[in-house]
């Protein structure tokens, strides 16, 4: 199947240009941005599945597809939804951990599993991925957070599982973090 570099780093820009972003507007302003990116995003499903045809620009989208996305939504849809309602749950400091999680372990894990990843598990993942996962995330995390704490090994566990086991981890890791955050940290 192979993996598109492209995909991947359009994933870290956008990852990296929101999360500069948040230092500089205030936290509305950054909901606000998100809210809009999402329904603009939602209409270009929505024209993408019913009008194909008429979309203009298809050699810089179509490379930013899965082939399995070619009838169903686009993991990005799932990447703003998940940042949408980690905005809605986090203050600032945190959301801003979990979008740094997510714009960098997310698809460094996908290139360590592709790469040097032996062992499968579920929808095509493996335990090198995962663990690549882990140990960024744990990296990002305690250099955010300054402190070593059996917590923060927990979180980047949870976070490691959800990326392994979950078929739409750009929704589910900022979901489940953005939880684990409000209620142990």
């Amino acid at each position: 199947m192979g993996i598109s570099l492209y995909r991947k780093f359009f994933h870290i820009i956008c990852g990296l240009t929101l999360y500069f972003l948040s230092f500089k507007i205030s936290y509305f302003h950054l909901g606000l941005i998100l809210i809009f990116l999402w329904i603009g995003l939602s209409l270009f499903e929505f024209l993408r599945f019913f009008f194909y045809e008429y979309l203009p620009l298809k050699a810089l989208w179509m490379p930013l597809l899965k082939k399995d996305e070619y009838k169903k939504l686009n993991d990005a849809w799932f990447f703003l939804t998940g940042l949408i309602l980690s905005w809605f749950i986090l203050k600032l400091k945190y959301f801003q951990l979990i979008l740094l999680i997510l714009t960098l372990a997310d698809p460094f894990a996908s290139l360590i599993g592709y790469y040097i990843g032996r062992k499968k598990l579920k929808n095509n993942k493996t335990l090198e991925g995962s663990l690549g996962f882990f140990v960024i995330s744990f990296l990002i995390t305690y250099f955010y957070i300054k402190t070593f704490s059996f917590f923060i090994l927990l979180f980047c566990g949870i976070l490691s599982l959800t990326e392994a086991f979950t078929r739409r981890d750009n929704f589910w890791i900022p979901l489940i973090g953005s939880l684990y955050l409000k209620f142990y940290l």
